[in-house]
């Protein structure tokens, strides 16, 4: 589409105010012809920022619930005008999909066709679902015969839940998965490509955008507290991967996923999306204070959208699983990883020394820590 000069999108974002020790509703207003922002006070009737270009802002990151850095300063979207959604988020609903519980190696391929397809992951996690909770996702089949052999299945192992947001989410998800038969499944769709037979037809969507919102509230609610679904984190013999945001935006969840999963040397054990406040992304980087001059960038970076924090083991007991997993991540700058490690994780997907991809661990000691600082400090705020 061509834009003019004029054309904006205006969200409503709240910002919080060091100096006031206050957060702040402001407008932002993009203007997609030259990627150009313009931050507005509309309390105040203020201008705190004229209309200048910013490459890095652009429609990917422009997202309700996402968080975009203007100037080291980070703006959280809460919502949008009225006229930018009918243009922007027309039809845009959510809808629930459930990968079951298949072979590890796959899960990175269904993903990076989920992303392909033009779904973005807004919450997902591993974990495993209670026979109450399976009767509730398959209620609409309650007469089927096959029902209690489903249940069985899908309580066997490890599944992972998903909310996926696209215009008309609900149809297009079922669309992408293919009739339940993946012999009798469309060319090209997730069931014909991935699944075996009518049981293992591996992954689930909801009919409804009604069912998905019930769905989405038991598999990722809390209740007094704690999750409904408890994360699958151990805290033992494991090491710390965080996918970063700039990896999320970009689509590349799933290649990672696969690259740690066929190692042959790594399994993940939980994984979770995380939103980090800024001071949370500072607190879990200090280590780094004073020591790496992109101390500060980092833990913007991080803040800056949405995150998937991995708990990684190793197959292989003899090996410590920290140090060998920084093998398969690289050296911390990518440049660096092209020349000598260029099949590394950073190589691959990593864009500068900041934007690296991932963050993995350094010491052996730390690998417990810092999956506990996500899957139980982050976890319960």
């Amino acid at each position: 589409m061509v834009w003019d000069y004029f054309d904006k999108f205006s969200f409503v974002c709240d910002m919080y105010n060091e100096d006031a020790g206050k957060i702040e509703e402001l407008i932002l207003n993009f203007f997609p012809y030259d990627n150009s922002v313009q931050v507005l006070n509309p309390d105040k009737g203020k201008n705190l920022l004229r209309r200048v270009q910013i490459p890095s802002i652009n429609f990917a990151k422009l997202q309700i619930g996402n968080i975009v850095n203007v100037f080291s300063k980070l703006l959280l979207i809460t919502d949008c005008v009225p006229a930018t959604r009918r243009t922007l988020f027309k039809n845009v609903e959510s809808t629930f999909a459930m990968i079951k519980p298949i072979l590890p190696k796959d899960h990175g391929k269904i993903i990076t066709y989920i992303m392909k397809k033009g779904f973005r992951i807004v919450r997902m996690k591993n974990g495993k679902i209670s026979k109450d909770f399976a009767l509730e996702l398959y209620k609409n089949i309650s007469g089927n015969s096959m029902l209690p052999i489903i249940i069985d299945y899908v309580t066997s192992g490890e599944i992972i839940g998903l909310e996926l947001s696209a215009p008309n989410a609900v149809l297009n998800f079922r669309q992408c998965l293919g009739a339940t038969e993946p012999s009798e499944a469309a060319p090209g769709t997730i069931r014909r490509l991935y699944g075996e037979n009518i049981l293992r037809n591996v992954a689930h969507g909801c009919n409804t955008v009604e069912e998905s919102a019930e769905i989405l509230e038991l598999f990722f609610g809390y209740e007094k507290g704690l999750p409904r679904i408890p994360f699958r984190a151990t805290f033992k013999d494991c090491t710390c991967c965080i996918i970063k945001p700039h990896v999320v935006i970009d689509g590349n969840v799933g290649a990672i996923h696969e690259q740690i999963s066929t190692s042959g040397l790594f399994y993940i054990s939980a994984m979770a999306m995380f939103t980090v406040k800024l001071c949370n992304a500072l607190e879990f980087y200090e280590v780094y204070k004073g020591v790496l001059p992109e101390y500060e960038a980092m833990a913007i970076q991080l803040a800056e959208g949405k995150c998937i924090a991995l708990e990684v083991k190793c197959t292989d007991s003899t090996k410590n699983v920290v140090c060998e997993f920084r093998k398969l991540c690289g050296p911390r700058d990518p440049d660096l990883c092209r020349q000598l490690y260029p099949e590394s994780i950073r190589a691959q997907y990593g864009k500068n020394i900041v934007q690296n991809a991932v963050h993995c661990t350094d010491l052996p000691e730390d690998g417990e820590s810092e999956v506990e600082y996500f899957f139980k400090f982050l976890a319960n705020e």
